[in-house]
């Protein structure tokens, strides 16, 4: 006879213990200039404190930051999230696979987290939750994270060798599970202008 877990897990919505959390937060930021804008301060901490601390505060099993610097690896370990290095440059989809390979075993489901959008709120992460996987933020028709996959998603998306980060897979996800949330809670920071001033 299937247990809870399982039980819930067939639901599409794992108990907290079978639930990964991924920060990415391993890019080059090469529109930002020379400065690495995750440690750019926004407000009081530098701007990757915001997703590593909505990460660190959020029921898992497991929680990850996919890194590409011995400073940015800090942060997320100050914030209690284990950390996976990786080359500085590469594609988003090699920062998703890293984490998506070092996943414990008997996780159900994966919340996706960009480091470069700091205004997305704890609220907005509950929503999601609430929806389960796969589910994800939405503005109007667009699709982006966070996002929230299904475990059965991992082996396909490990497979696939271009350079396909999250956003390739939330196509796939129902129009009932895409969550409208404030445009500026889901703002991302590319260049120095997108700093609040």
């Amino acid at each position: 006879m299937p247990n809870s877990t399982e039980n819930r897990l067939e639901e599409g919505r794992p108990e907290p213990r079978a639930r990964a959390v991924i920060v990415l937060a391993a890019g080059a930021s090469r529109r930002f200039g020379p400065e690495d804008k995750l440690l750019a301060h926004l407000g009081d901490s530098p701007l990757a404190n915001a997703a590593f601390t909505l990460a660190a505060g959020t029921e898992a099993a497991q929680r990850l930051a996919i890194v590409a610097s011995d400073e940015v690896a800090d942060l997320a370990a100050r914030a209690g999230l284990a950390t996976v290095r990786l080359a500085a440059g590469g594609p988003q989809s090699a920062s998703l696979k890293a984490g998506l390979h070092r996943l414990a075993p008997g996780i159900g489901e994966v919340l996706i987290l960009l480091a470069d959008m700091p205004w997305v709120a704890r609220g907005d992460i509950d929503a999601l939750l609430a929806r389960g996987a796969p589910a994800c933020a939405r503005i109007g028709p667009a699709r982006l994270p966070p996002a929230l996959l299904p475990a059965r998603w991992v082996p396909e998306i490990l497979r696939v060798e271009a350079d396909q980060g999250a956003r390739s897979w939330l196509s796939r996800i129902p129009t009932d599970h895409c969550l409208a949330l404030p445009e500026n809670h889901l703002r991302d920071i590319d260049r120095p202008e997108d700093m609040p001033r």
